[in-house]
Formats: C-alpha cells, structure tokens, sequence
C-alpha cells in the first residue's frame, strides 16, 4: 500500500514539474519563447529625444520582434504590457520620449493577427553598459497570460552611443566651413555637402544685403573684398553652440545658439557714416559716398555689437551613407544663410 501511494506522489511530482517548466519562459540571449508568444531583439540603438530634459539621461530604443504563436489574435503594443526590470525593480516603458521628428512614433493599436509578426518599438531611459529584462504581458481574452522576458545587454549598443552627439559635430562642420571657411576635421567625415556652390549662395545673399544698403555701385572686386573681410571678423567674433536634441533612425534635430554680427541691421550704422561723409566734406555725391563707406567697412562691421539669437533656432538634418545632409532652411522655413550671414537672430 505504501510503495503504491509513494509511486503516485512520484508521479504527481513529476507532473507538477513538468507542468511547470512547460509554463516557464524559454529565454537564450535576445530571444524567449512561451506557449503564446515568441519574442525577440531585432534591434536596439541610443537616442536622443527632443522631449528629454536633462541632457544627462541616458535612452535607447528597442525594436522587438513578437510573434504570435496563438490561433486568434492578441494584443501587445509599446505603450501597454512592455515594462523594463532593473533586477527587482520593475520600470515603464517612456512614452513621453518617443518623438517623431526623429520617427520615434508610438503605436498604440497593439494587435497582433493568429500566427502573424509584429515589431514593437519601446524606449527606456537606462544606464550606460547595464543589463536589464524586458517584460513582455500581451492581453490575450480567455487566456491566462504568460509573461515573456528578454535579455537587455545596454552594452551592446555602445557604438550608438558614441555617436549622439555627431549631428551636432556635422552642423558646426558645416558652419565652420560654408560660412566662416575656417578648418574643421569633422567636415569631411560626417558631413556632404556641394561646398562650393553653398559659399557662393553665401556671398550672393552678402552682395544682396550690402547693395540694398548701399545707393551706388559697388564692383565685384570690392564686393569680393568686403565678403572676406566679413566672413573673417565672424570666424573671429561669431561663437555657435551647437546641441542634438534628437536623434535616431539617420534623423536628427540640432538646436543652434549663435552669437553674430547683426549684418541686417547695419543699414543705419551705414547711413550714419554716409552723412558724417557729407557733413565734412560738403559732399551729397552718392558714388563718392559709396567709396568713403567701402573705405570705411571693416570700422563699421567693428563698431556693431554682436546679436544673439533669443529663441531656439532647430534644424532638421539626415544621415545618407555615412555621412550628414544639412537643409538650407532651419525647422520653420528660415533660411540658414540669412542666420549665419545676414545674422538674422530673434
């Protein structure tokens, strides 16, 4: 009677242990698997958002591939049933970091089709080289759900984080050599760019702006003359603070700061050396007074105090290659020559 009872508790034991390893998680590096789900890490990167506030946290974004091992659909999206575990401590996924400027976007929709594929994006704010899990709780009606864990090794995904702060490298690059043509190594690694022809879009809107100043004629050698002696005092006198804000997905978003000689503005610094001209002079000649300001220009850039900009000036730029596009026109239309050569600032 004994060995009969004892068999039984054997077999019962042997039963609840299987049963419970069939409920377990099958968890292999980026990859797990339960009855329901199988789940695993296409991708990850570090971000920046433009909704982040401290410039010190630290976010990555990871693409999770779920499929759907069921045979009727279930639910599982970024913003419900993802959460990130630090050892006990259970944390939320970010949906106030994700930002679509840098095609960062939420998906809110969830469902996953009878025996379809589905990637989830999910951001969490971490720490640098640190591992974590990511829990997976998809809604599954009639169904009691297993929770699917995944691996995070943030270290793997170091190299993305070496590279945040490149869009910003690449548009003081370009600053630094299509409008002050001052040397900057990081110009010919992280950024293409038809220089050329942006120098010469440079110096048309200087000739544009000064002739809109200035009644008489100004020859091409003296217009030649003048851009240098400008495009010299800004290398000299013009500081640009550059940050990214966003960055993901060869997207980026870069908030500049400058501090420029207000070029637009110099009409009425112009206009006061014109009549100094013709007050000691006696001279109303409008060519002679043309000749005394060019004379007299580089003492008028000198004389201007330098302008900062007041409100974010934000660009939109793109990773093509390897390398970063800069569009001429910031992220409200404004072009960028009129900020770096005009010194259009607000």
């Amino acid at each position: 009677m004994f060995k009969r009872i004892n068999f039984l508790l054997v077999i019962l034991a042997v039963f609840l242990i299987l049963s419970a390893c069939s409920d377990k998680t099958e968890k292999t590096g980026g990859t797990a698997k339960s009855k329901q789900i199988e789940a695993k890490i296409e991708s990850a990167q570090y971000i920046k958002s433009s909704r982040i506030e401290e410039e010190d946290q630290d976010a990555i974004a990871v693409k999770i591939n779920v499929k759907n091992l069921l045979d009727s659909e279930i639910r599982l999206s970024s913003y419900d049933g993802v959460k990130l575990y630090d050892g006990d401590q259970q944390m939320s996924t970010e949906s106030d970091l994700y930002d679509s400027k840098v095609g960062l976007d939420i998906d809110t929709s969830g469902g996953i089709g009878a025996g379809k594929s589905k990637t989830i994006l999910a951001i969490f704010e971490v720490e640098k080289d640190k591992k974590y899990e990511i829990g997976l709780n998809p809604s599954i009606i009639g169904e009691e759900v297993k929770e699917v864990m995944l691996e995070l090794d943030t270290a793997k995904y170091a190299e993305s984080y070496e590279t945040l702060d490149d869009p910003a490298k690449a548009f003081a690059a370009y600053v630094d050599q299509i409008y002050y043509d001052k040397e900057n190594s990081d110009y010919e690694e992280l950024v293409t760019a038809d220089k050329p022809a942006l120098q010469e879009a440079a110096k048309k809107t200087f000739r544009d702006t000064i002739k809109d100043f200035i009644s008489g004629e100004i020859s091409d050698e003296q217009i030649e003359k003048m851009y240098l002696s400008y495009r010299n005092m800004l290398a000299e006198k013009a500081k640009v603070d550059v940050r990214t804000i966003g960055y993901a997905n060869d997207k980026a978003v870069v908030s500049v700061n400058i501090t420029t000689i207000p070029l637009r503005d110099a009409y009425s610094v112009i206009s006061d050396y014109g009549r100094e001209f013709s007050e000691d002079t006696g001279s109303y000649d409008r060519q002679e007074k043309t000749e005394y300001i060019i004379s007299k220009f580089d003492e008028i850039l000198s004389s201007m105090e330098l302008k900062t900009s007041e409100n974010k000036i934000e660009i939109p730029i793109t990773k093509k290659d390897g390398k970063w596009i800069i569009k001429s026109v910031d992220k409200y239309g404004e072009k960028l020559d009129n900020i770096f050569i005009k010194g259009a600032v607000y």
